[in-house]
């Protein structure tokens, strides 16, 4: 009698984990089936924080070959391919650049701006917050004229 009732529990417990399992993977299979808005290029921004590679390019040369400004949803990703000379400055040297980068887009930028180079360094406004330059920047961020960037509908 006691093996029968210890088959039926444990028969109860796994059709229990069977059906939390089950479950589990319904609702992770909607959140992949879930499309995600797509970035889209924003070449009216990379216009607009054109002048703030100019800083930087006078005093230590060509340190970027491209960049490119993407936006989803509320985030804006600036996204830039560094030359050689970018990977022979120091690490501060190179933190004071991006960070001014990172200022010159989020005055344009509505929403959180994210940068993101190579070599892999990446800002963001935590990042900013703990970084301890003591006010030090060798550029001021240029004044840039106000962008209509357009409002896209959601995918």
């Amino acid at each position: 009698m006691f093996a029968l009732a210890f088959v039926a529990v444990a028969a109860v417990i796994l059709a229990a984990i069977f059906v939390a399992e089950n479950l589990r993977l319904r609702a992770a299979e909607k959140v992949r089936a879930t499309p995600r808005s797509k970035a889209r290029r924003q070449p009216q921004l990379e216009d607009a924080i054109r002048a703030a590679f100019d800083g930087p390019a006078e005093k230590h040369g060509q340190l970027f070959l491209s960049y490119s400004v993407w936006k989803r949803d509320q985030e804006t990703r600036l996204e830039l391919l560094a030359a050689d000379p970018f990977g022979r400055l120091n690490e501060f040297t190179r933190s004071l650049i991006v960070r001014h980068l990172w200022r010159a887009l989020e005055v344009v930028a509505a929403g959180s701006v994210v940068m993101v180079d190579n070599p892999p360094q990446t800002w963001t406004v935590s990042i900013d917050r703990t970084f301890h330059d003591h006010g030090i920047d060798p550029w001021r961020v240029p004044v840039i004229a106000p962008v209509l960037v357009p409002q896209f509908a959601k995918d």
